[in-house]
């Protein structure tokens, strides 16, 4: 039958050439079109092989049947089935690869970079995927090497064939090279000191994990992203043409999801994804729906705004877009004039969700939440001559605005009944009410006044002080879907704490360039030219003393949350972490799971090799623990050789699956100083409804101390 179709084709093409007519071939499943000159193409070329590395793994994974897996094989795979195409992989060692490509005994190379010396005889594509590249240290980082500078002197393990790596460390003054044939050799001669350092990225710390290794750590970022691309024989225009429509076929999350998918459990600067596992249901709603419908609010900066292209943007905005390449699916916006006409159109299910809302108990009756993924307090704004306000109890006798049918009004409703409150249509007509002294003051976020403020030059109003009222932001979902209540929450829980930094730094610390109002400049100086010295020397003194507390702080706050030998969370912060998924729980009606583990025969460890010893295998599982879950989940040591790790938003069936991995992990740990293997016995308990901490740890510890009376080295699930 393929047969058959490639002499159709084959036909359809000469046909074509002959009649000189511009005719495209789309191929049905994913709409690409290719040109008469593509589709004869891949009829002449049935297999076209791209070297790459063999050890270059996630993106490159080489089974024991001899087939390919891994990143590169599946973005291959989703090009060939856009195209009809049929790009493979070969895998062997990287200079052998590079140098069968140049003399034509391969099509090209994949999982490289562009580099003017492969121009010669390559031609590449778009990227199809970036990599953050780091400087990789020695646990604890021996050498102190925190910059380049640091470099001097040392010595460097570069993985031969790597022109990446070989051009930048000709860049570092005083550095030594030292080349090695394999990835695995290069981890080694940095976990055993004959080098003091190697470049490298989450891949890199995959492999030292994978490998029973993970004694490496990060030392600094090396700035530049790396892009990767394939690369395709000069003489074959064709074939990068089909590679770049092929590559702009797939979605940027299925990207995302595809590199999801083979670092499960990894936590990396570049490989930031954590992986999220659908039950049935789940899956099941998400392949009958096309999008997820949300109405937002149009005018509420920085969080989110309708701009006058149509467009979505602000900070909830961009939470979205990543939360939507989290569950694989678009969320497809539907306009609305006012954030009144937002909750109608939820409560006439015009829209499946709504990205930035408060619960209450009215919109309890059409809407579910997921867990808040934003919360900030509110604020209260008057004009700059009234003093600060410490207790609004004080000034709660005057009139407050407050934008139309925002939660915020049902808050201050519950807790001062009695308070005035004028319903405007935006922050800034509120604002202006504000300085025109209209109302007392106003009250939102301190993110929305100071971008109002900012933007409209209302210096004549100040945030003047703090309510004892949280905006919990949460996406309210409608009530006759809950299974998509359950994905956002999953896809809520994924989001790591440098993701969510990152979106804060984008929207939260938004300068405004409005010029100055010389005239008002000059006022304030003249007004303050009585006390620069005084304030300036009263500066420089709180600033030092400041900056002490703050150094002594940190070291306190470390102390009090981490345990002083492994560095994870102490046995306080789990108690503290455990009440907060308790809380999320009942709140939320979430699910949440633990798992406990305890190494086995550690005393007979400590007695025969020492303490130190012992200490050193503490430390390397607290490692590797730490480095094979996701962000979201929390690890820490339960007390002695027993550590507990607690999964938000898991199900016993995964809590189970990420057990089982663990146990192969530590089982495939060395230790120069102990004979044999190290190895642990896990119990693993799902949180039922209405249960305390103490007996979801009791479950678990009782199938902890089944594991090790069955026969130590395995995992079992609590009744």
């Amino acid at each position: 039958m393929k047969r058959l179709l490639n002499y159709m084709l084959l036909f359809l093409a000469l046909l074509t050439l002959v009649g000189g007519a511009e005719i495209c071939f789309a191929v049905p499943s994913s709409g690409v079109e290719l040109t008469k000159e593509e589709a004869a193409f891949i009829i002449a070329h049935p297999e076209i092989k791209l070297g790459t590395e063999k050890d270059w793994e996630p993106h490159v994974i080489l089974n024991q049947d001899g087939s390919i897996s891994g990143i590169d094989a599946d973005i291959l795979s989703r090009i060939n089935k856009a195209t009809g195409a049929n790009f493979q992989l070969e895998a062997g060692n990287w200079v052998e690869m590079q140098e069968r490509a140049k003399a034509g005994l391969i099509d090209g190379l994949s999982t490289g970079a562009v580099h003017e010396e492969r121009k010669e005889y390559l031609n590449f594509s778009d990227s199809y995927m970036g990599i953050q590249k780091m400087l990789l240290v020695s646990l604890g980082n021996p050498k102190n090497i925190k910059s380049n500078e640091d470099l001097k002197g040392k010595v460097l393990a570069v993985h031969k064939g790597n022109m990446v790596d070989e051009k930048l460390a000709r860049t570092i003054d005083g550095l030594r090279i030292i080349e090695f044939e394999t990835i695995k050799e290069v981890i080694e001669a940095v976990v055993h000191n004959e080098a003091d350092a190697t470049f490298g990225n989450g891949a890199t710390i995959y492999s030292a994990n994978k490998l029973g290794l993970p004694y490496l750590q990060i030392a600094y970022p090396l700035g530049e992203e790396l892009k990767l691309v394939f690369g395709v024989r000069k003489d074959w225009p064709e074939a990068i043409s089909i590679l770049n429509k092929g590559l702009a076929s797939i979605p940027d999350y299925e990207k995302l999801l595809i590199r999801n998918k083979w670092l499960a459990g990894s936590s990396f600067p570049d490989y930031t994804v954590d992986q999220i596992i659908f039950d049935d249901d789940e899956q099941k709603f998400l392949n009958g729906i096309d999008s997820i419908t949300m109405c937002v609010d149009p005018s509420w900066m920085p969080y989110e705004l309708v701009d006058k292209n149509g467009e979505y943007v602000g900070l909830v905005a961009d939470y979205m877009k990543l939360l939507s390449m989290r569950v694989g699916k678009k969320f497809q916006l539907v306009p609305t004039d006012s954030w009144g006409q937002t909750l109608s159109f939820v409560r006439e299910r015009k829209c499946d969700i709504i990205p930035s809302v408060i619960p209450t108990p009215k919109r309890l009756k059409y809407l579910n939440f997921t867990s808040s993924y934003l919360s900030f307090p509110l604020v209260v704004a008057t004009s700059r001559d009234e003093l600060f306000v410490d207790n609004f109890d004080a000034v709660a006798d005057q009139t407050f605005a407050v934008v139309k049918n925002y939660a915020a009004i049902e808050l201050l409703k519950e807790k001062y009944p009695n308070l005035k409150i004028v319903e405007v249509e935006d922050a800034l007509t509120g604002l202006e009410k504000v300085h025109e002294k209209g109302v007392f003051g106003y009250i939102d976020t301190v993110s929305s006044i100071s971008y109002q403020i900012q933007k409209n030059g209302l210096f004549d109003v100040k945030i003047s002080g703090q309510l004892d009222i949280s905006y919990d932001l949460a996406i309210g979902v409608r009530n006759d879907m809950p299974q998509l209540l359950s994905i956002l929450n999953k896809g809520i829980a994924s989001f790591s704490n440098n993701e969510r930094q990152e979106l804060h730094n984008s929207w939260i610390t938004v300068h405004y360039d409005k010029g100055l109002d010389y005239s008002l400049l000059w006022k304030i100086l003249a007004g303050l030219s009585v006390f620069p010295l005084l304030l300036l020397y009263r500066y420089n003194i709180v600033s030092r003393y400041n900056k002490k507390l703050i150094l002594m702080n940190s070291k306190l706050d470390s102390l009090y949350k981490t345990d002083r030998l492994t560095g994870v969370f102490n046995r306080h912060m789990l108690d503290e972490e455990m009440k907060r998924e308790l809380a999320r729980a009942g709140r939320y009606h979430s699910y949440f799971s633990v798992i406990i583990l305890d190494i086995d025969h550690f005393k007979k460890v400590n007695d025969t090799y020492g303490h130190h010893v012992g200490d050193t295998v503490l430390v390397a599982i607290s490692c590797l623990l730490s480095g094979n879950v996701r962000e979201t989940d929390v690890v820490g040591r339960w007390g002695g050789e027993e550590f507990l790790i607690i999964c938000p938003e898991v199900k016993i069936d995964g809590a189970t699956r990420l057990a089982e991995k663990l146990r192969g992990r530590v089982e495939a740990l060395r230790f120069e100083a102990v004979k044999g293997s190290v190895t642990a016995s896990f119990g693993v308990a799902s949180f039922v409804k209405g249960e305390s901490s103490e007996d979801l740890i009791k479950r678990a510890d009782r199938a902890l101390y089944k594991a090790k009376d069955i026969s130590r080295n395995c995992v079992v699930v609590a009744d």
